[in-house]
């Protein structure tokens, strides 16, 4: 692992999700610094409530102290102000002139000499090259210009971003060919997964009551790529399995409480999420095939390969190169046919050979990966 470097990522906002990026920098923190940048937007703002509470909460960080430390090992925040209409020509001067100004001001105060940057945000294209950065790298992942909402600008920042950075990483072999920077280096990066996170999870921990039946589990988002029917359809036709739900909705699961045999839970922290996970059976990946989920790398693979379980997905590239141990269907009455056939797989020998593949993945390595490519080329 690399030590005394200072490191400026671009990200989302720090502790909201387990994302990749905060995977990989909380490796790096151990014997690096770090400044975080939180998000400075994909999509167009709706009037709706949640992003008007968004909005309030990224204004309030804002007017913070321009670097919070945190008590290690955390990153030092930065939380910059832009204003969320990057498709407008003068408000992307106004933005690339506010982040600038605090980012210069950031780095001077925090002595931060020959750094690197790391960015998963198209916006951050606004600053590369003008903040003294010694290199750059894109980390792609997804294909953010396919987003419900997002701003029509960000196939522009990318463009500008491929001019830029030194080399890039993206999640799936699709966005590898797509987003090739000026160097030709463009790299593959999996999804990780932290391994010994997520087996430490007990029932006894759980609030959760103990089931006595087959639970077919999915956690993450319920969001517009998920195909929320088949947990409807495949409740119905597995009336002696159970359906343990958890995550946060975005689209409308009202159907769910028609069914006695599904469990929603709501949203669960990443750090409670074993204990809520140590029941499933099964884990499900009943994603909508269209052009966002084709270029989707979903860490819930790696994740449920770890805890040693069957997995059901519909068919995304990235996870059809695990077909060996992951049920691929190709359509929706094939999903719900293949559950009943992912319970019967859950054995000793086959759980084992799951476990063991997740292992090769872990965040720890995949750290060690990227950190050759960027400081040891």
């Amino acid at each position: 692992m690399i030590s005394n470097k200072d490191i400026l990522i671009f990200s989302d906002d720090w502790g909201r999700f387990p994302s990749t990026l905060q995977h990989i920098a909380k490796r790096l923190l151990t014997q690096n610094r770090i400044i975080w940048v939180g998000s400075l937007g994909l999509r167009k703002p709706k009037l709706s409530f949640s992003d008007l509470r968004r909005v309030f909460e990224k204004v309030e960080l804002s007017f913070h102290k321009a670097a919070i430390k945190a008590s290690e090992p955390e990153p030092i925040l930065l939380n910059p102000l832009v204003i969320p209409f990057h498709d407008i020509g003068f408000i992307r001067k106004l933005n690339e002139f506010l982040l600038l100004k605090k980012l210069r001001k950031t780095i001077k105060s925090e002595n931060f000499k020959d750094f690197v940057i790391l960015t998963s945000s198209p916006v951050s294209a606004l600053v590369l090259g003008k903040l003294g950065e010694r290199s750059s790298h894109y980390f792609c992942l997804d294909d953010y210009t396919k987003f419900e909402g997002a701003f029509e600008s960000i196939k522009l920042f990318e463009e500008m971003l491929m001019k830029k950075v030194d080399s890039s990483f993206s999640i799936s072999e699709t966005l590898v060919s797509s987003r090739t920077p000026a160097s030709g280096k463009s790299y593959f990066l999996p999804q990780g997964v932290d391994v010994d996170h997520f087996r430490k999870g007990q029932i006894e921990k759980s609030p959760l009551p103990k089931f006595n039946k087959p639970v077919i589990g999915f956690f993450g988002m319920l969001s517009e790529w998920v195909n929320i029917k088949l947990f409807s359809e495949a409740a119905k036709k597995y009336p002696g399995y159970i359906f343990l739900i958890v995550g946060p909705a975005v689209v409308n699961i009202e159907e769910f409480q028609k069914y006695d045999n599904i469990y929603y839970t709501g949203p669960v922290s990443y750090n409670e999420l074993p204990n809520y996970a140590k029941h499933f059976t099964v884990g499900l990946i009943p994603f909508e095939i269209n052009e966002l989920t084709i270029a989707v790398n979903p860490l819930k693979l790696m994740e449920y390969l770890s805890l040693g379980i069957p997995v059901v997905s519909t068919n995304m590239p990235e996870v059809k190169k695990f077909e060996e141990l992951v049920f691929i269907v190709e359509n929706d009455s094939d999903f719900i046919n293949k559950i009943e056939l992912a319970v019967s797989d859950n054995t000793n020998e086959r759980n084992l050979l799951r476990e063991r593949k997740s292992d090769e993945y872990s965040w720890d390595n995949l750290t060690e990966y990227i950190c050759s490519k960027i400081f040891e080329e």
